[in-house]
């Protein structure tokens, strides 16, 4: 735990020091996508909330970048190691960062989203949802996406495959949780439980390979 809260502080302090554009371009993303879980009666359908899951993987995709990938390309990932941090310590201290800001940026597209329903005049939520369900849907997904990207980033030697495959894992839970769902009619919370044990299995993963991992080699772009 000493090696988690300097690797959080590190992360943050990187995030308040980035460029301005950068905060311009998740101002756009949490104004857009604050429009598009809507369907054409303006409710939140279960269908609809799925369009928050690949919100999840956009933001958590960003920050995960810079705090695996860019450090291996760059070199800054062997200093931390060799300045006695431990492996476990940097890698869940980066993980606990991504999830919490990709959370904290939801919260506000989410927030968005509600101001809008209030605004139109809509009914809300559809029947049998709520805001609970979809934001533990949205942090589920984030967990899972920020787990394999964390994995992935150890794997494999390009990053630009990493979204692509962040998007297919998505899209293979929300197939295998769909058939579950009209053929066994499962409860919709079953898909948050897939999601959870994805992310657990990607975690020890990214764990297991991260302490195993004698050579940080430059990543391939």
């Amino acid at each position: 735990m000493k090696d988690i809260i300097p690797i959080i502080q590190k992360e943050w302090g990187s995030f308040v020091g980035s460029e301005k554009g950068l905060f311009a371009i998740y101002a756009i993303l949490i104004l857009v996508w604050s429009f598009l879980p809507f369907n054409n009666l303006g409710t939140f359908a279960l269908s609809g909330t799925v369009w928050w899951l690949f919100f999840s993987v956009i933001i958590s995709g960003n920050f995960s970048n810079s705090a695996f990938v860019a450090e291996r390309m760059n070199g800054s990932m062997e200093i931390l190691l060799t300045a006695g941090f431990s492996r476990f310590g940097v890698l869940v201290g980066k993980m606990m960062f991504v999830i919490v800001m990709s959370v904290i940026i939801g919260c506000l597209c989410f927030s968005l989203s509600l101001l809008w329903v209030s605004l139109l005049g809509r009914e809300g939520l559809a029947p049998g949802q709520s805001v609970g369900f979809t934001f533990v849907l949205y942090v589920a997904g984030t967990f899972m996406n920020v787990c394999a990207g964390a994995w992935l980033s150890i794997r494999l030697s390009s990053p630009r495959l990493i979204p692509f495959i962040n998007i297919l894992i998505v899209g293979i839970v929300c197939v295998i949780f769909y058939s579950l769902y009209y053929s066994l009619f499962i409860s919709e919370w079953a898909l948050i439980g897939l999601l959870g044990l994805g992310g657990f299995i990607f975690c020890f993963a990214a764990i297991k390979d991260f302490e195993s991992e004698k050579i940080i080699a430059p990543i391939d772009v």
